[in-house]
């Protein structure tokens, strides 16, 4: 597909070194998770997009937490374009050779706690969203930035809310994919299990139930439903997964252990119901810890809860979506890969509020920058990804809800 004299236009509009610092300032302003707020990033955005035009509600989802609504252009003509990232990033942790808050270029990368994920993807959108209200004022874009995506989903759930359902086109979520178009992703849920058993002095241990004993029954049912998983994929996603998180019980080594609680990860097919998963784990569990009749079994209860749920989605890699979003990635320099992620993102909740496709697509690497010291991203991908960014937008057929009037 060319390029329209429009469409260079708005190219010609970014700046490198500009999305640069615009991802600098969003790093320097932090917002762990857990630990902090994200006040400061979205503060920071809405100064940036109020000054380039934009409309910006910022919705208090807790102190110190809100989210953030930026939309651009004639509403009137339909939703347009909808942009989704979040605002908080995981705790710098150890071993980092740099400050991890300084954000200080090095040649073509930028280092710092939140480049990848997904300060710079934030960058890269409101650079292009400026580009492209600056030659075609009338299209509409928005975006929803969330607070709490690492950890709780609490700014995505308020969003869905309050937020009434719009007629947006497309969802196209700003994370990490190393610049590949990502078509579909597994959901994830977290599952808290809570084993009550009876003390007793360590000395005696026949007359206390031993919940720690008890939930390796827990564990055991979910590496037999882990396997069994894996024996049936999903032909695109491949299959859903469980990781046992943490576990931690009993009150000391000289007493028998009357509580145990595991945090456990499912990952989840867009088809799959996240309280019938826990349901099954514990009528299997409840089955091997009586079926194993330990001393003190009559006593112990097990009872859980789903804590957090991230659903999945899946978009059609035949679609016009996808290849209209391939095509503008490739005009803006990259090659226009495709693929699907074993990670999750908050897409499926906006696929299922607004009953709209999702992609992800972003700059930088999940699996090799993110989440870890030293975490950086290259400024000619932000640059790209802006390009690309842009380009979706002005093309806003994306999801082929209206047709395109885009003007060459």
């Amino acid at each position: 597909m060319s390029i329209t004299d429009a469409e260079q236009a708005v190219i010609d509009r970014l700046d490198a070194d500009a999305i640069a610092e615009l991802t600098a300032e969003l790093v320097r302003v932090g917002g762990e998770n857990p630990g902090g707020t994200e006040e400061a990033t979205a503060t920071r955005l809405a100064f940036a997009l109020r000054a380039l035009g934009a409309e910006v509600t910022l919705q208090t989802v807790e102190p110190g937490r809100p989210n953030l609504i930026a939309r651009m252009g004639d509403h009137r003509l339909g939703d347009g374009i909808l942009f989704l990232g979040h605002s908080d990033v995981v705790p710098a942790g150890e071993g980092w050779t740099r400050d991890s808050y300084a954000c200080l270029r090095e040649g073509d990368a930028l280092y710092g706690r939140g480049t990848t994920d997904m300060k710079g993807g934030l960058a890269a959108v409101v650079s292009a969203m400026a580009a492209v209200n600056a030659e075609l004022p009338h299209l509409p874009m928005t975006l929803v930035v969330t607070v709490d995506e690492e950890l709780g989903a609490k700014g995505v759930l308020h969003y869905i809310e309050h937020e009434p359902v719009g007629s947006y086109r497309a969802c196209i979520v700003a994370e990490p994919t190393n610049l590949v178009t990502i078509t579909a992703c597994r959901g994830a849920m977290n599952v808290r299990v809570n084993l009550e058993g009876a003390s007793a002095h360590a000395g005696k241990p026949d007359e206390g139930a031993n919940a720690i004993v008890a939930a390796t029954e827990v564990i055991a049912a979910v590496e037999a439903d882990d396997a069994a998983l894996r024996r049936r994929p999903h032909p695109v996603l491949g299959s859903g997964t469980w990781s046992v998180g943490t576990v931690e019980g009993g009150h000391g080594t000289s007493i028998v252990a009357d509580r145990c609680t595991l945090t456990i990860d499912r990952r989840i097919l867009p088809d799959e119901q996240p309280d019938a998963i826990l349901n099954n784990l514990l009528a299997d569990a409840r089955g091997r810890i009586r079926d194993r009749a330990r001393v003190g079994t009559d006593r112990i209860r097990v009872s859980g809860e789903v804590e957090m749920v991230m659903p999945g989605f899946e978009t059609e890699p035949e679609s016009e979506l996808v290849n209209a979003a391939v095509h503008a990635v490739r005009d803006a320099g990259g090659d226009g890969s495709v693929g699907v992620w074993t990670a999750a993102c908050e897409g499926g909740f906006l696929h299922r509020h607004h009953g709209v496709d999702c992609l992800v697509f972003g700059p930088g690497d999940l699996t090799t920058q993110a989440h870890q010291p030293d975490e950086h991203v290259l400024v000619s991908d932000l640059h790209l990804a802006a390009r690309a960014y842009a380009l979706m937008a002005v093309r806003a057929a994306l999801a082929g809800r209206h047709p395109a009037q885009t003007p060459n």
